[in-house]
């Protein structure tokens, strides 16, 4: 059986190379450029699926109502250390530059130490009041309009005694200690502080006083400080520890991602209104697309958005609590950046505005970012300073000279502060405005803008102060809201849209909010490449088959009457090449004579 299996296939073998031998060259080439072309296709078409999930991961393209909350106002944040400066002007200073670079939030440490130095007690070694200098804080930044974020950490030594190494930061001994701080904090403050942070980086082995990081431990932490922060005010917006990012699986650091699913096993989801995030650069820029649990990159937190969804919590925001490239000089001599490679300040100042724009228009579940940092309070020359990389993430020098991020985030401000991907409710102020007859004018950056309504009626839109022009809006059938779009194809550049109810007092729409989607092309370009792709593939198989067929039909029959070896018996050779007798009209292979028809 092996042995005619194999006759047949030597047989097949003759064939093809006799075939071949016998097909013009022309025709070869033909067939091998069509399975050329075949191959191609199919990588090209593998290709589109692998670059659709890479340039595209991440991004939402059609935001959903209602707007994730926390999302939708000013994203510009930055982080301070106004606590140790000792002069009240260094700090109104710091908070005018603030304010006038555009930024709406600062994430500053109120620490724990330096609060209550001892059990109950709040007032430090020269009798002064510990609360003195954080009220200042707080005051002179809501005099300013900037939102302060409240970490609350650095625990004094008397509260963890029995830890392996007290001068570590770490959790507390009794976590009812922890929730008579929190506790204190938000009640003392009240609606002029609305977000509190519980802890700071606590899959960092360094947070944890020499013992092994713990997530059952953080989320146990976490749900302490949660209820105590609710219970002094109910109103206030609870972030988790924002967590440091590493690909490092212990036991000194745990990765960020593995340590947030551990956060969702224990039952952590329901003791923070907002995750927390940290973004730095590591030397990439905010363009750099690869996401992958061992790169850390400013994509990294499109994974931590990916474990929430999966965990059931896509309704709740991220807020990236420190964000940032350093930039060294070139001659610099100082400790190697751990941040990865560091960028020229121009370079740094770039990244900045190019990150926060990319956000705004890629993640719609993202909310603030606070620059890591402002300013250092120790001067350059220092003990400890001058071979500092981390000075590096300032954006202003000591001396307050601005430095270039400084300069191009205030010069961006106005454009990274516009509304961009997602879903937003209209202000109370704005809505009263409407009502009132007024004008009431939406910064917006993106490409399609839809109104969410009740009723209908009609309204006065304008786009860039252009003549206004009147659109019907009808109530959808069956639903409280209603969605309609008033401005489309508009390339994702910043627009200001103008919104108007008629004088004539018949409308009866009431709006809501309003929804910004970006110009997606990529929701059309690759299913329209694998679709020409695959009718390319179809038409070119097609165009090889009858390639095929059309050689098999030119090629000469295999005749019976060759030998096994494929070559003619020699009597049929010699029949063939016998040669023609001119004139002989009995046969059939002769040549006529010329002479005939004379």
């Amino acid at each position: 059986m092996w042995g005619e299996r194999l006759t047949a296939l030597l047989e097949r073998a003759r064939t093809i190379k006799r075939v071949i031998a016998e097909t013009p060259r022309f025709t070869i080439l033909r067939i091998l450029l069509h399975v050329m072309a075949l191959v191609g296709l199919v990588c090209t078409l593998l290709i589109s699926v692998v670059a659709e999930d890479f340039f595209t991961r991440g991004i939402e393209n059609r935001p959903d109502w209602p707007p994730i909350p926390h999302t939708s106002s000013n994203p510009m944040g930055i982080n301070t250390f106004l606590n140790e400066e000792a002069d009240p002007a260094v700090v109104e200073r710091s908070l005018d530059m603030i304010a006038a670079g555009g930024f709406g939030y600062v994430r500053q440490l109120f620490g724990w130490y330096e609060i209550e130095p001892q059990p109950g007690e709040y007032i430090d070694a020269n009798g002064v009041s510990t609360w003195e200098k954080y009220d200042r804080i707080v005051a002179l930044a809501n005099e300013r309009g900037i939102q302060v974020i409240a970490r609350l950490d650095k625990p004094p030594l008397w509260s963890k005694v029995n830890q392996p190494n007290p001068q570590l930061d770490g959790p507390p001994d009794r976590l009812g200690d922890y929730a008579s701080f929190v506790e204190a904090v938000v009640e003392r403050y009240g609606d002029r502080i609305r977000y509190v942070q519980i802890w700071n980086e606590p899959n960092l082995a360094g947070e944890w006083g020499g013992q092994p990081i713990d997530p059952r431990g953080y989320v146990d932490l976490l749900a302490t400080g949660y209820r105590a922060a609710k219970r002094a005010n109910p109103d206030v917006t609870v972030l988790m520890a924002g967590l440091a990012p590493t690909d490092q699986t212990g036991p000194d650091n745990l990765s960020d991602l593995l340590f947030l699913q551990r956060v969702y096993d224990f039952g952590g989801a329901d003791f923070f209104d907002i995750a927390a995030v940290m973004v730095y650069g590591y030397g990439y820029s905010p363009s750099d697309r690869r996401v992958a649990f061992e790169r850390n990159n400013f994509s990294r937190p499109i994974q931590t958005r990916e474990i929430m969804v999966r965990n059931g919590d896509a309704d709740t925001p991220i807020w990236a609590v420190e964000y940032g490239w350093v930039s060294l000089p070139d001659d610099w001599t100082g400790d190697p950046s751990p941040w990865g490679d560091p960028v020229s300040a121009e370079t740094k100042a770039d990244y900045l505005v190019s990150g926060y724009v990319r956000a705004q228009r890629e993640w719609p579940w993202m909310g603030m970012m606070a620059v890591w940092t402002f300013r250092f309070p120790q001067p350059p020359d220092a003990d400890g300073q001058a071979a500092n990389p981390t000075r590096g993430f300032g954006i202003v020098e000591h001396d307050f000279t601005p430095r270039p991020a400084y300069t191009a985030l205030q010069r961006a401000a106005l454009h990274i502060q516009r509304a961009s991907t997602g879903a937003y409710w209209l202000t109370e102020t704005e809505q009263i405005a409407l009502d009132a007859g007024d004008q009431v004018r939406l910064h917006v950056a993106g490409d399609e803008i839809d109104l969410v309504y009740e009723g209908d009626g009609t309204l006065d839109v304008s786009l860039n102060d252009a003549a206004q022009h009147r659109v019907t809006i009808i109530a959808s059938d069956g639903t409280l809201l209603s969605r309609a779009t008033i401005a489309d194809t508009l390339t994702n550049d910043p627009y200001d849209i103008t919104l108007q109810l008629p004088d004539s007092g018949e409308s009866e729409v009431a709006i809501v909010g309003y929804i910004v989607a970006p110009a997606a092309v990529h929701t059309w370009v690759y299913p329209l490449v694998r679709v020409l792709v695959i009718i390319a593939f179809l038409l070119n198989t097609m165009s090889t088959v009858w390639l095929m067929r059309e050689l098999a039909t030119a090629s000469p029959a295999h005749d019976s009457s060759e030998d096994d070896d494929g070559d003619v018996p020699d009597e049929t050779r010699a029949q063939t090449e016998s040669p023609v007798t001119l004139g002989d009209a009995g046969n059939s292979g002769s040549l006529p004579d010329p002479c005939d028809n004379v």
